[in-house]
């Protein structure tokens, strides 16, 4: 099936539920995750080591996983992710010793390319008017589960510490569920990558290389690297700054955080579907920019703890611009076949940006002065403007498009 799909509202529905399920299976284990892993060992490396050993597969197994969806149809590696998730979070739940810890997140990691497939699926069903809006959904589903499975992880706790690691894997039973019964195949024969995958196709560095030269989605993954280099840096610095500077409580740093993502749901899950009727891409991603610069500077001179709840929301509807149309731009620039590839690419990038963000913000919080992150953001902010400015995008999915590289 295609763009021409039937029952796309329905369809849409259902992976909604599915992007819902796994942003809140994957926040469930972040409530939890510290406190099981001091059962075998007290150091904060070994929690950390939990997220390095998932980013640093995921890295890896992403863009081969894509390129596998462009041959073989989005939905059966749909269906193979989510089993390695499920299989993933009831061993972590199970445990036993700190190496089976770390071979669960191993074991979800290597079959991670789950929301990078979701990404291809709508970009399968979507067309050039439709497909602003549809991103958005889907980040609004990214961030109510953000904010749902943090307060699912509080209260299962209570229960026990292994309570809501088992339902993480209950909703990636459910998410394969979902995925058997209700999701048809959206990506049909003609449509797909019929080349022979090769022992060199394994390798996620010639996957990235491959995207990263071409001229116009090589632009977009960096801008999209970039994004989430400042968004995770400046997540990370924010609690440390205002507790610094207002000695704000862990109430109202939690009441922070859902307004923020309140405010990407509603820009993501409806306003982005109008604005992208009145304004270009590129309208959109620079107004965007701008609102995030000017919001990352403003941080810096706040003097009272409302103005920062202000800010929180303009940071939030900055994001939620850029998100959800630099996904449909680097769709409708990338060959059909082609799809799966591409956004396991942007999965791994943007894992690495999500590593190296938090590192260098907390360098540039000891090393340089408390407000660096925010101010080296805008300044990032800016001149991915005038990249993008200066960007030839064009509108396409023919499947000999753009370059015939790789």
């Amino acid at each position: 099936m295609t763009k021409s799909i039937k029952n796309t509202r329905a369809i849409l529905a259902f992976l909604f539920s599915i992007v819902l399920f796994d942003m809140m299976g994957s926040t469930i284990l972040l409530t939890v995750q510290a406190f099981i892993v001091k059962e075998y060992n007290t150091t904060a490396l070994a929690v950390s080591l939990l997220v390095v050993i998932y980013a640093a597969c995921m890295f890896f197994a992403a863009p081969i996983l894509g390129r596998i969806s462009d041959r073989y149809g989005r939905r059966p590696i749909l269906v193979i992710s989510f089993i390695g998730s499920a299989i993933g979070y009831f061993i972590f739940g199970i445990g036993g010793a700190l190496w089976i810890l770390y071979i669960s997140r191993a074991i979800d990691g290597f079959t991670g390319g789950n929301m990078a497939i979701v990404q291809s699926y709508l970009s399968d069903i979507s067309n050039e008017d439709n497909k602003t809006r549809n991103f958005g959904l889907f980040g609004a589903a990214t961030a109510l589960g953000l904010i749902m499975g943090p307060v699912f992880g509080g209260l299962l706790s209570q229960i026990s510490l292994n309570t809501p690691v088992f339902v993480a894997g209950t909703f990636a039973l459910i998410e394969i569920v979902l995925c058997l019964i209700l999701l048809p195949e959206s990506l049909p024969l003609n449509k797909r990558n019929h080349k022979t995958i090769k022992l060199g196709d394994i390798n996620p560095f010639r996957a990235i290389g491959k995207m990263l030269r071409r001229p116009i989605i090589g632009g977009l993954l960096i801008i999209s690297g970039i994004t989430e280099f400042i968004f995770d840096g400046v997540n990370i610095n924010i609690p440390v700054y205002l507790i610094h500077k207002f000695n704000i409580s862990p109430l109202e740093l939690g009441f922070l955080m859902i307004i923020s993502g309140i405010t990407l749901i509603i820009i993501q899950g409806g306003l982005i579907g109008i604005l992208s009727k009145k304004f270009k891409e590129k309208t959109l991603i620079s107004m965007g920019f701008i609102i995030m610069a000017a919001s990352l500077v403003l941080f810096t001179y706040v003097t009272s703890l409302w103005m920062i709840y202000v800010i929180a929301v303009t940071i939030s509807i900055g994001l939620g611009l850029i998100l959800p149309v630099l996904s449909a731009l680097l769709s409708n620039n990338t060959r059909s076949d082609e799809q799966g590839e591409m956004f396991g690419v942007n999965s791994s990038l943007l894992g690495l940006m999500a590593a190296l963000g938090p590192l260098f913000a907390g360098l540039a919080y000891d090393l340089i002065v408390p407000n660096a992150t925010f101010w080296i953001g805008a300044i990032l902010l800016l001149l991915s403007l005038v990249f993008i400015s200066r960007l030839k995008i064009i509108k396409t999915q023919s499947t000999d498009n753009e370059s015939n590289d790789g």
